[in-house]
């Protein structure tokens, strides 16, 4: 492949159209200065298209276009075309002949304005093709291929490093410097996503400690409010159970009441019928007696009749009484069998009262006592004088005002608490509805957008669903950098927090500690590094239970500020820098020395009538375990002095209140103020560094996360641009048209619905908002009165504090302490008490209804029985009579006795009848009367029930038989809200937070997993990157090396150069240098070496690279410029020897080059301003350009030397 010829048109000083016929081999190009001649080898680079207007020598491509010359005719447009031979189809393209033509015209409307057209072989192509083409064919107007006028002078004012990076070029190391830069931005980027996703741990590890307490506590809320759902079901079923068997049994008694009546009306029938046959059977019979005896008999007859029946009547009424009696016998003995029942229950209760209150009387013992305590310290303060007694008054009215405002502020907590959640739910609502709606009007206006690119058929097709994609996957990374961001604000919050408390914490000790300067000297070199292997004072190393604190700090005395260091030679250090600076001394326990212990025989066997040794008492690294019990050894701490002096002697015991018995006997004490107790755990300088240095990467995380956020916030925006921006293609228009427009249908009619749905949400949000403003307003009322008492109450006990007696203050709040909980438990007694006189005055009460209902029935026997003896008086006054008249009756019936037997017998037999039928009677509207309250005890049983069975279906508790009793249901139902009432104000959200939080920790756990093994793939893929880097460069560097050495020799006749790098271990850290040592010369380095010698080496570097990276043709523009004729006449014999493998184009005013060419063109530009070709010029001509050429050289070199 070669350059067969240059076609030019209207390009810089060649108007016009010009053809440059070339050919294979060395080609020189000359012509005086001006003339035109590197004019060709800007326009073959102008088509090879380097990628700055510059190379070609102009300011922008409009000044490539030809100016008119002496006519300043301008033109519009210039075009150049390199036709190439490609047989052998070094050129990737079907054909023996290649044209690569570039065009520039400049607009008609703009002349600031152009077009940039680019055709191969006459078909319209872009700048990208032919880079594609040419880089096949190893051509390129950005190598070495292409040499310049300035490119010889660069490479020698270039520095090392410029001069190495031409290597890195060269060897093809360019794309492994990208792919090592994303490498190591991608590991920097998982880096600083590890550091902030560790802060947001670290986070989220505090909230979960603490809403693990949260948690425990809500399950136990739970569990006994489901305790108490289940008891209150229990107790549901367990009435319906007793009410369902209450209407069973009124059914089977009002079942029993039917069979009976029916019965008995039966034999009532059967009663009056009998009745009817036997009157006849009588009238006929007193019909015959009365027609033999006279109506006189019928007179005495009705008389003993009506004795008879007034006998008879008396009789059934003392039978109905003596009925009723029984009746109510047997009444009155269920009455005394339920009044025993209940008698036995009243007891029980009774006992339980008297048990209670036994207990009641002796918790009331215990809270006077605890009072007359609280009085007496409160005697012994208002002793001191007057404004005691003012501030104790005060101080219990504020108690009581505190505990009302806290009940009115958690109300009010409960009602904020339930409007937020409404408010929240109409809030989530209406900005889903809204988000919604925007949604849609994207949507809408996309579709439209869509449907205006579609139908005017521009743009290109596809790529939205692509760039939708992207969009989606900028949102997704935007929610969790939002989330990241949230969770970096609370990390923030916390650590401020604790590095203020770290901060005031520090400077208490501080000011604690300033009588000791030499242990404040000593730490301080600790915290400046100026003495390494100081840990800390045995009170900054240790963490203690504030309720043991005084204790601890009582035993520990003044060793709590001995240092513990590593060895004795630190020691050794601390007490020689003590003693320079003259400040005091210090106690040192090295660990390496100190030496540990056992509890004493007398310790160990008292052990547990302690609370333990002090040692187990505190939390410390267990490193220093012989620093400590050198310190406490086997001291004991007791809960009181009582109970010390009890095992004292022999051993060291220590009080919680901070009274100290020595093992000799000695015992120490009194009063101690708290602020002389020494804290352990004090913030050091080395706590408030680590918490300062966690807050600064925590602020600077959450920066990197906001810069992050307004990124991808950028990138969604541009995105978005590129989505109005995309269009589809005009294949399918008409199709996608119709698509379109029903989608714009579709999309408003959603949009109109979802509107709609808005505003009613948006009514809902404004009364939530309204309601919570409001319950916001009175939370905040109640919380701000109530910090007001607080404020108030602390400022009172401070007062307290500041007036009361050292030691007076701890015993009232011991004492209030006492009061406090002695009266919780008065409380839940007195409660209990008034349970039980409330189900004793149930008892009493049912006694009482008892007895009265006993002595009713008493009442009616006791009427009952006057009856029964009035009615058996006037039977026997009836009686005598009767018997009166039975013996006139017999005077009369002389005679006619059998007919006087047989009336008898027949009337015995009717009233008998009547008797029955009369009972019968009464006993079925007794027994419908029985029925009837029956009945409606049936139907209040019945509503009962309906009742009970719609209460079950709402119970969502399940209930399992056998239920408990309704008495030991009622009491689980006491206790339970007895237990809720004392947990107060739980968090019950808790266990949901407590799992989302943890489900949160655990994927960010994992994806720290994930980041660590991206860096530790990221750190070797860099490393082997950076290995593959080098070989590739120093395989290049040694190849140029190898072609330097011999080209130069070349090129010097028998000079020696080569190429050295800065650092040979990393040679990107450093540059290259190149040495050369012309033939009878020193050696020296190319900026040491004379002009002509720089650009001789120079070109000799050039050519190495050439020849390392052959191309077919080669163009060089007076790259001879500041030889001398030897030296210009090796070049170009180098450069004849070397195009028998290429072709070489050279620009050129020596004449030995021109000589030694194979082909020459001459190039001039006459008076009319329009360059002009010669082939094969005369060469005197070229001499007297190379003269005059060699004069301005001349003169600018002695110029550079003045």
């Amino acid at each position: 492949m070669y350059l067969k010829q240059i076609e030019l048109e209207n390009f810089k000083s060649f108007g016009g159209k010009l053809t440059i016929p070339l050919l294979e081999g060395y080609t020189a190009i000359t012509g005086p200065n001006g003339s035109g001649k590197s004019n060709i080898t800007d326009a073959i680079l102008f088509v090879l298209g380097p990628k700055s207007s510059k190379a070609i020598r102009a300011g922008r491509l409009t000044d490539l276009i030809f100016d008119g010359g002496k006519t300043k005719n301008r033109s519009d447009f210039t075009r150049v075309s390199l036709v190439f031979d490609n047989t052998d189809r070094m050129i990737p393209w079907d054909s023996d002949t290649v044209r690569l033509t570039r065009h520039v015209r400049v607009s008609r409307t703009n002349s600031e304005d152009y077009s940039s057209y680019f055709y191969i072989n006459d078909r319209k192509s872009s700048m990208s093709e032919f880079d594609s083409l040419l880089t096949k064919a190893r051509i390129s107007a950005e190598g070495y291929n292409m040499v310049q006028q300035g490119d010889v002078t660069n490479i020698v004012q270039i520095g090392n490093l410029e001069r190495r990076r031409i290597i890195d070029g060269i060897s093809g190391i360019a794309s492994y410097d990208q792919d090592i830069g994303k490498a190591k931005e991608e590991r920097e980027e998982a880096v600083s996503n590890l550091e902030r996703i560790g802060i947001i741990m670290n986070e989220l590890r505090a909230q979960l400690e603490q809403l693990e307490k949260d948690r425990e506590a809500a399950r136990k809320y739970l569990a006994a409010q489901d305790q108490l759902d289940l008891a209150k079901a229990q107790l549901v079923h367990r009435q319906l159970e007793t009410a369902r068997a209450e209407a069973e049994h009124f059914r089977e008694q009002i079942a029993r009441h039917d069979e009976a009546m029916l019965s008995l009306r039966k034999r009532k029938e059967d009663l009056a019928a009998q009745i009817v046959r036997l009157e006849e059977e009588i009238r006929s019979k007193e019909a015959e007696i009365e027609g033999k005896v006279g109506p006189e008999y019928r007179e005495l007859k009705e008389s003993i009749d009506g004795v008879k029946i007034r006998l008879a009547t008396m009789s059934d009424r003392i039978e109905r009484a003596r009925d009723e009696r029984g009746e109510q016998e047997s009444f009155l003995a269920s009455f005394k069998e339920s009044l025993g029942e209940n008698g036995a229950a009243l007891q029980t209760c009774i006992n339980a009262i008297a048990e209670t209150e036994r207990s009641l009387a002796s918790v009331q013992e215990r809270l006077d006592a605890a009072k007359d305590e609280n009085d007496r310290i409160g005697d012994e303060m208002k002793d001191r004088g007057g404004e005691h007694t003012i501030l104790q008054n005060r101080l219990q009215e504020l108690d009581s005002e505190i505990d009302e405002a806290e009940r009115e502020e958690h109300e009010a907590q409960v009602k904020v608490s339930r409007a937020e959640a409404s408010e929240d739910d109409a809030s989530r609502s209406m900005a889903s509805l809204d988000e919604q709606v925007q949604s849609a009007d994207f949507e809408i206006k996309d579709a439209e957008w869509n449907y205006q690119q579609v139908k005017k058929e521009a743009g290109p097709a596809g790529g939205v669903a692509a760039i939708s994609q992207r969009i989606l996957e900028d949102k997704g990374r935007e929610a969790e950098l939002e989330r990241q961001k949230e969770e970096l604000d609370s990390a923030v919050r916390r650590l401020s927090n604790e590095y203020n408390a770290l901060s005031a914490e520090k400077k208490a000790a501080d000011r604690f500690n300033r009588g000791s300067a030499a242990v404040a000297a000593i730490l301080e070199l600790r915290d400046k590094g100026a003495m390494k292997g100081i840990h800390g004072t045995i009170q900054e190393l240790a963490t203690v239970d504030p309720g043991y604190e005084t204790a601890l700090a009582v035993a520990a005395g003044s060793k709590m500020q001995a240092v513990v260091v590593d060895n004795d030679d630190v020691a050794a250090d601390g007490i020689a820098f003590l003693k320079k600076e003259k400040l005091g001394r210090v106690t040192f326990l090295p660990l390496s020395k100190m030496m540990g212990g056992k509890p004493r025989a007398k310790a160990i066997m008292v052990l547990k009538e302690t609370l333990g040794y002090a040692t187990d008492l505190m939390d410390y690294d267990q490193r220093y375990a012989n620093a400590f019990w050198y310190v406490f050894g086997d001291t004991l701490v007791a809960e009181s002095l009582a109970d010390a002096r009890r095992i004292m002697g022999g051993i060291r015991i220590v009080t919680k209140g901070g009274e100290l018995l020595e093992a000799s006997g000695a015992m120490v004490g009194g009063t101690i103020s708290p602020q002389n107790i020494m804290k352990f755990g004090t913030a050091s300088e080395s706590q408030l560094d680590r918490v300062g240095s966690e807050l600064r990467a925590a602020n600077e995380a959450l920066e990197s996360v906001n810069l992050r956020l307004r990124d991808i916030r950028e990138e969604i925006r541009t995105a978005d641009n590129e989505m109005r921006a995309a269009s589809v293609g005009s294949v399918e228009a008409s199709s996608k048209l119709g698509r379109l427009e029903a989608q714009i249908r579709e999309l408003r009619g959603n949009r109109e619905r979802l509107s709609k749905e808005l505003e009613a949400k948006r009514g809902r949000f404004e009364e939530a908002s309204v309601e919570l403003a409001a319950t916001r307003s009175a939370l905040a009322e109640a919380s701000s009165r109530l910090e007001d008492l607080r404020t108030e109450r602390r400022a009172v006990r401070d007062r307290i504090n500041e007036i009361a007696p050292a030691g007076m203050q701890e015993r009232m709040s011991k004492a209030r302490e006492a009061v406090f909980e002695i009266n919780n438990e008065v409380n839940e007694l007195s409660r209990q008490m008034y349970d039980l006189k409330a189900e004793r005055k149930g008892i009493e009460a049912q006694r009482e209804s008892l007895e009265r209902q006993a002595a009713s029935v008493q009442k009616r026997m006791d009427a009952d029985e006057a009856d029964i003896k009035r009615y058996e008086s006037s039977c026997r006054e009836a009686q005598v009579e009767l018997d009166a008249l039975r013996l006139i009756e017999r005077e009369m019936e002389k005679g006619i006795q059998g007919l006087r037997d047989d009336l008898d017998s027949v009337r015995g037999r009717k009233y008998q009848a009547e008797s029955e039928k009369s009972n019968t009677a009464d006993r079925i509207e007794t027994l419908e009367g029985i029925k009837a309250g029956t009945q409606a005890s049936l139907e209040i049983s019945r509503a009962k029930v309906e009742g009970l069975e719609a209460e079950v279906l709402t119970v969502r508790a399940e209930v399992v038989a056998p239920l408990p009793s309704e008495e030991e249901i009622r009491r689980t139902i006491r206790s339970c809200e007895s237990v809720i009432t004392r947990m107060g104000n739980v968090n019950l959200r808790a266990i949901e937070d407590y799992d989302e939080r943890k489900s949160r920790y655990d994927s960010l756990s994992g994806d720290c997993d994930k980041l660590r093994n991206q860096i530790k793939d990221l750190t070797d893929l860099t490393e082997s990157l950076n290995s593959q880097k080098k070989g590739l460069f120093m395989k290049a560097y040694d190849a140029i090396n190898t072609n330097f050495k011999e080209v130069y020799a070349q090129l010097s006749g028998g000079g020696e150069a080569f190429m050295k790098l800065e650092y040979e271990e990393d040679p990107f850290i450093g540059g290259l240098m190149i040495n050369a040592k012309p033939k009878n010369g020193k050696l020296l380095r190319l900026e040491a070496l004379s002009g002509g010698e720089k650009s001789l080496t120079a070109l000799a570097f050039i050519f190495a690279i050439q020849e390392y990276q052959p191309s077919p043709f080669y163009v060089l523009d007076e790259v001879d410029m500041f030889l001398d004729s030897v030296n210009a006449e090796m070049v170009a014999a180098r450069v004849k020897e070397s195009s028998s493998s290429a072709q070489f184009i050279q620009v050129s005013l020596r004449k030995v080059t021109l000589a030694i060419a194979e082909h020459l063109i001459g190039v001039s530009r006459p008076p009319s301003g329009i360059s002009k070709v010669i082939m094969q010029p005369d060469l005197t001509e070229v001499s007297k350009y190379e003269s005059e050429s060699l004069r301005k050289q001349n003169k600018v070199e002695d110029t550079g030397k003045g």
